[in-house]
């Protein structure tokens, strides 16, 4: 009796496990079209660095995915998880990156990484092709050390089965234990400002069924 009780209820999980895969739609990462940019600030000049690889991948409630017309706002069942390489942002002036590389710590913490918490709908868009608005909640990864952060993105769908996901936020390096280059030569007259802006576009394919993240 009991074993017949056990096999019930794993049953039961696996068929409520199976359910839930089954309302989500799973997106991957494409290999070309998106950026990310960190842009900062210095005694002499304004600074950007662009990464052209976002890698990881994206879950969302199917239903929205196929009807976002119809959706409710408030919270959407939904995943996401991002990997971004240290060494592929570029300045465009090599005696930059590598004070960066280095204040990042790229050879210890290699990625910059990011997991969605929480994702909520801010309304209803008008029809299939208008920008969905959201307000994000995640932990943002980089140095070795983790933080909450919260920031309003943009989904668009970008092609039948594309979207492009879309956001900005400021942070501060000393809050990743990262301390803001000044070069040495420079004798320390050249700072680097403390506060940067996180600028991105993430551009995601329907991924094959049976490819979701755990």
């Amino acid at each position: 009796m009991k074993s017949s009780l056990r096999i019930l209820v794993a049953l039961g999980a696996s068929l409520c496990i199976a359910a839930h895969a089954q309302n989500l739609t799973s997106f991957k990462a494409e290999q070309a079209g998106s950026k990310f940019q960190i842009a900062g600030t210095s005694t002499i000049h304004d600074w950007t660095m662009e990464s052209p690889i976002i890698g990881g991948t994206l879950e969302l409630d199917s239903n929205l995915v196929n009807d976002p017309t119809k959706a409710a706002p408030g919270k959407v069942n939904s995943k996401a998880n991002v990997l971004i390489p240290v060494k592929a942002f570029k300045s465009g002036k090599n005696p930059m990156d590598v004070r960066m590389y280095e204040a990042m710590n790229a050879q210890q913490n290699p990625r910059i990484v990011y997991r969605l918490i929480e994702l909520t709908l801010k309304e209803a868009p008008k029809d299939a092709t208008s920008p969905m608005k959201f307000d994000s909640v995640g932990e943002l990864a980089v140095n070795g050390v983790t933080n909450k952060v919260s920031f309003p993105v943009t989904i668009t769908r970008a092609d039948k089965d594309k979207l492009k996901v879309s956001g900005s936020t400021g942070v501060k390096m000393t809050d990743y234990k990262i301390q803001p280059p000044a070069p040495k030569i420079a004798l320390g007259m050249i700072k680097t400002g403390d506060e940067v802006k996180l600028t991105f576009d993430w551009l995601t394919s329907k991924a094959a069924v049976g490819t979701a993240s755990k």
